[in-house]
């Protein structure tokens, strides 16, 4: 009788582990790979968040104005303006102007925050990036005020929108809901209208 292994045996026993061996590194390697991508992707979307909160909470802080003044809310495709009680700069509750745009730079979209003419914080954006607006009913327009439903009477205020969209597509890249979308107090010159 014979003891141990032969040595065609043992090749075949190497051979066969190789195989297993590379197969198995094939995959950590691809492993890894998607790993990096998904790590590199998720730092992106979350400096891009990041980025977009001051952009988030002067949205929200959003306050309506009267139609004739100087900051009242107003919006297209590209830009937005008005009146914020939540300043990037200040301490909250003072109304503040504030203006977003989205810019293009030499082929990268760039989403620019300004308040009193300063710009604050810029970030890249999805290509095809653009501002939408709903009202309260849910409708969306592609400008602020929309081209129907508001009453030149001095007395009228202009609402902010209930929602306040970054859209790249379909999909919403920031979606803000300023909490106050109603009424104003009387201004001193309006009681001279009246009476």
């Amino acid at each position: 009788m014979r003891s141990g292994f032969t040595l065609l045996e043992t090749l075949i026993a190497l051979v066969i582990a190789s195989l297993i061996t590379l197969v198995l590194m094939d995959t950590l390697a691809a492993a890894t790979g998607h790993a990096r991508r998904i790590e590199q992707a998720t730092r992106g979307y979350t400096a891009r968040t990041l980025a977009l909160i001051p952009v988030l909470r002067a949205l929200n802080g959003a306050a309506p104005d009267y139609y004739d003044s100087e900051f009242v809310f107003t919006g297209d495709a590209r830009t937005a303006r008005g009146l914020t009680l939540a300043s990037a700069t200040g301490a909250g509750g003072e109304l503040c102007p504030f203006e977003i745009s989205i810019e293009d730079r030499d082929g990268q979209i760039v989403l620019v925050y300004r308040e009193k003419d300063a710009a604050l914080f810029e970030t890249a954006l999805p290509a095809g990036a653009r501002l939408a607006y709903r009202d309260p009913a849910g409708t969306e327009h592609e400008v602020w005020p929309p081209e129907e439903g508001f009453n030149p009477d001095p007395l009228y205020y202009r609402p902010v929108p209930a929602a306040i969209l970054i859209l790249a597509g379909e999909a919403a890249v920031l979606a803000a809901a300023p909490s106050r979308t109603t009424g104003l107090t009387l201004r001193t010159r309006d009681f001279d209208l009246v009476l």
